[in-house]
């Protein structure tokens, strides 16, 4: 018989217990919580985690139905209770709002998506900032009257605005229709900082068709030896509107955590990719479009699934054989799975791109970052495998390590967790991987640049684009996002022009992946650089020319 919210704490001690007893117990108590009984905001938000716990690592099907149901009660509950709703604004718990200044291309999707879901708020800029930014976005003509104090820029938005038109679809029918490369779009959306209001009605939630559900008789708490790991990965071939449907969960998956990442929020449905993977696990992994793309890297994002729920998300920065990770766990889910997760989206990548090199930046452990310090990062990369580089945080790491297995209930310290943050990790796989990425090649720029150019930007870039087109005979060369590409890629080698001349087989290569990486698909991208030797070697000799230790 439900009576309260009582049975909530006692199923938070139960969270990570499994087998038969806990199963009967938990089931026991869901059915007890009476929801239009939890009144305060912590309850709510502590139930509302628990649940999504409980969907992602059920006991059984019965416990897994219940967590479903309450989960739409609760936010039944929330949606009937003003105090409830304004106490969890911005919490990101269905049936609450959010508040928040995102990317332009990602505000033009929800508009898109959910008209009446999201809208204007607020800006964060001053008048005159907006004034300077729509003066700069706008066609001349149509700005000419914002100058010199002949109209502000809101009375004449009011004056130009169509019947159906509010002021947020005016701000992105300006930047939609500008021709302002998107990278610069972005940064002066980001300067006006448009904040959006919006609602979350339903839960992010893969379809029925895309879930594979597992039932649970314990958790993995532990990593797992590499020779034990080995298992299937099972694409999926998506319909458009499952693809739409991974697209959405994973855009809104992120936006609830008042978060973004860049190739989430510029990806398309043709850019998704999707696999089974064991335990009830899935991953999607997204490229971004033609337009917002890494001209050097591979730059991709992904979302990790348990029972059709989004459990985790991160990025990751390919080039050749190297690749650089990011690894987050909402923090819904932390506690549970977390390094069985980070091995499968590690394995995961080895195996879909061949990968010989794993490397973690100073942000994705703690530098500057309060939740990577907060959620022991640097931990979870540690136990995958990946040290540092620097000596000190090498040593120190050792040091903790023996400390930890000493004491269980041993804890590193924030200020020693931030030290450890000052160095790059790496999980080396095979010796013969490529040591550098696209960091190493931004030092060879300065180098090229200061050494041989005096830091002359013009002098260096002068005709390279056309210079380097020529070489490559690539046609389409003033193609936006050819020339993005080109642009990029002109001053490294060109610095070895005529050995670049002279060899046939490095020129092939470049075209065919400079085609790929302006039109084609990241991922054809990928495979096809790790085919090219004869570029690695290219770059690895302009690194050493110019005294760059890859790390």
């Amino acid at each position: 018989m439900k009576n309260s919210s009582a049975p909530i704490p006692k199923l938070i001690l139960l969270r990570n217990s499994y087998g038969k007893e806990f199963a009967s117990e938990k089931i026991k108590l869901l059915n007890e919580v009476d929801v239009k009984a939890i009144k305060s905001k912590k309850l709510a938000a502590d139930f509302y985690n628990l649940l999504l716990f409980f969907v992602a690592y059920p006991d059984n099907k019965t416990a897994h139905q219940i967590a479903n149901s309450l989960l739409e009660q609760l936010q039944q509950r929330i949606e009937e209770n003003e105090n409830l709703q304004y106490n969890l604004y911005n919490s990101g718990i269905t049936g609450t709002s959010i508040c928040a200044a995102f990317s332009f291309e990602l505000v033009k999707w929800l508009r898109r998506t959910r008209r009446n879901e999201i809208k204007f708020n607020s800006f964060q800029a001053a008048d005159d900032k907006i004034q300077t930014v729509l003066s700069v976005i706008m066609p001349k003509i149509e700005s000419e009257i914002m100058q010199d104090a002949n109209a502000e820029w809101k009375g004449w938005l009011k004056q130009i605005k169509a019947p159906d038109e509010d002021l947020l679809d005016q701000f992105i029918s300006i930047f939609d229709a500008s021709d302002i490369p998107p990278q610069i779009k972005e940064e002066l959306w980001n300067t006006i900082g448009i904040n959006v209001e919006i609602k979350f009605t339903n839960h992010c939630c893969l379809p029925k068709s895309l879930k594979n559900i597992y039932y649970h008789r314990s958790i993995i708490r532990k990593e797992i030896k590499k020779q034990n790991l080995d298992f299937k990965i099972t694409p999926v071939r998506l319909k458009g509107e499952e693809a739409e449907q991974v697209m959405d969960c994973s855009k809104m998956i992120l936006v609830q955590h008042l978060r973004e990442i860049d190739p989430t929020s510029f990806t398309a449905a043709k850019f998704v990719s999707f696999y089974q993977l064991p335990r009830g696990y899935s991953i999607a992994i997204m490229g971004m479009d033609e337009e917002h793309r890494h001209p050097i890297d591979s730059y991709l994002s992904y979302t990790v699934f348990k029972n059709g729920v989004p459990v985790s998300y991160g990025g990751s920065w390919i080039l050749f054989d190297n690749c650089r990770i990011g690894f987050n766990i909402f923090p819904g889910y932390r506690g549970g799975e977390s390094k069985y997760i980070f091995q499968l989206i590690l394995e995961t990548h080895q195996k879909l791109f061949n990968l010989k090199r794993f490397a973690a930046d100073p942000y994705q452990i703690g530098k500057h970052n309060s939740d990577g310090i907060h959620s022991g990062a640097f931990w979870i990369y540690y136990h995958a495998g990946f040290r540092p580089l620097e000596k000190l945080q090498y040593d120190m790491a050792s040091v903790e390590e023996q400390k930890i297995k000493a004491d269980k209930k041993y804890r590193s310290a924030a200020s020693t967790l931030k030290t450890l943050a000052n160095s790059r990790l790496a999980l080396v796989l095979q010796n013969n991987a490529v040591q550098f990425d696209a960091t190493d090649l931004s030092l060879a720029y300065a180098a090229i640049l200061t050494k041989k150019y005096k830091c002359n930007r013009k002098l260096a870039e002068i005709d390279a684009v056309k210079k380097l087109s020529d070489i490559l005979q690539i046609k389409n060369y003033q193609n936006d996002n050819m020339q993005f590409v080109l642009k990029n890629w002109a001053l490294l080698l060109l610095s070895k022009e005529k050995e670049l001349r002279t060899n046939t087989q490095l020129k092939s290569a470049c075209k065919k992946l400079f085609v790929l990486k302006a039109s084609g698909s990241e991922v054809a991208y990928t495979k096809a650089l790790q085919q090219t030797k004869v570029l690695k070697e290219f770059i690895e000799n302009i690194l050493q020319e110019y005294n760059i230790a890859a790390k």
